[in-house]
């Protein structure tokens, strides 16, 4: 009798443990995402010598690929490389949209320059607009706006995402000494509070929105990359300085840097020194030429986390699609055999 309720209790208990790790819904997906990189590469990839041995449904699905810092850059590429198989599939077989597929992909090129974890913009989706209006109307209270991001993990990647990218798309393209000077100063600045953590109480955010505006704009025109379009970017950077200087960061350094200027600059105005800037022929490169796909993709990825707006809860609509990413992902916590080396796999013949 014992032995048959150790049998029950341990098949009970299996039984349990299949129920919580099943993912029947696209919301149950969106908060296990972060765990199918890990368990992908735990169940399907040989484990390398060095590494400990780890069995059990329990241990594969305890495992975070967010707290993976060793090898996070490889098991992300190889994780992306199956599922966006999976994704175009679904689009070869008309069963998702364009627009869904570019939401549900992971990048194809993972950008060094961000050293953060790249998610599928279906599960960033509409997040930045949320934060922007939770830093406007925040009133300087850096901590409980922290909290509040923070509390939200995706929407905490999406933030630092965002900004990472837009400071590296804006030194990317600067190129005149001047405005490099500037631009190196603005950004010092900003990472400076960040580190502080007075950031919202030290800057202006009521006047974030209208620098997110100039930044879209920007990214759309980077994405058509036409060169009768330079004189418009010329402007946006203007504004955009603007912006920053004037209404978000009001600080006597970095506004007294921009109207000092330098040789050629006697005797103007602060508004005319403001025009000169970004204007000269090598100040901004744009358009980007040649264009790569890497360049591509970020500058697409970039504008999608920017401007969905709406809930991506339903990605993908198509319910057959739904059932495959369903199936995928929980054959991924399946209690399997860890995956043998090929040389060391039995022939068929």
């Amino acid at each position: 009798m014992p032995t048959k309720r150790k049998m029950a209790t341990v098949r009970n208990m299996g039984m349990l443990t299949t129920t919580m790790t099943t993912i029947r819904t696209l919301g149950m997906l969106r908060s296990r995402f972060q765990s199918l990189p890990g368990a992908f590469n735990a169940c399907l990839i040989p484990e390398e010598k060095s590494e400990p041995k780890k069995k059990g449904l329990k241990a594969t699905f305890s495992r975070n690929f967010a707290q993976i810092p060793s090898n996070k850059e490889k098991e992300a590429a190889r994780f992306a490389q199956l599922w966006n198989k999976i994704i175009t599939s679904f689009r070869a077989e008309d069963l998702i949209s364009d627009r869904e597929m570019d939401l549900l992909l992971v990048p194809y090129w993972a950008d060094r320059d961000l050293e953060l974890i790249q998610w599928p913009p279906f599960l960033l989706a509409s997040k930045i607009p949320i934060a922007l209006d939770m830093a406007k109307d925040s009133n300087g209270k850096d901590k409980e706006l922290k909290k509040r991001i923070e509390n939200d993990n995706y929407m905490s990647c999406a933030v630092r995402e965002c900004y990472a990218s837009f400071r590296n798309i804006i030194k990317f393209l600067v190129r005149g000494d001047r405005e490099k000077e500037v631009i190196e100063c603005i950004f010092s600045e900003v990472d400076r509070h960040i580190e502080a953590g007075d950031l919202i109480r030290e800057f202006k955010m009521s006047a974030l929105p209208s620098l997110y505006d100039h930044f879209v704009k920007l990214i759309g025109y980077l994405l058509e990359n036409k060169q009768e379009d330079r004189d418009q970017v010329v402007i946006l950077f203007q504004d955009m300085l603007e912006v920053v200087t004037r209404d978000i960061m009001m600080e006597d350094n970095v506004s007294s840097l921009v109207d000092t200027g330098g040789p050629g600059y006697e005797g103007m105005t602060s508004l005319e020194q403001h025009s000169q800037l970004f204007a000269s022929s090598g100040a901004i490169k744009f358009p980007i030429l040649p264009s790569s796909e890497a360049w591509k993709e970020k500058i697409k990825r970039l504008y999608l986390l920017l401007t969905v707006k709406e809930s991506a809860m339903d990605v993908p609509s198509n319910l057959e699609a739904r059932r495959r990413i369903s199936f995928f992902s929980n054959s991924l916590f399946m209690d399997m055999p860890i995956a043998p080396k090929v040389r060391n796999m039995l022939s068929f013949s």
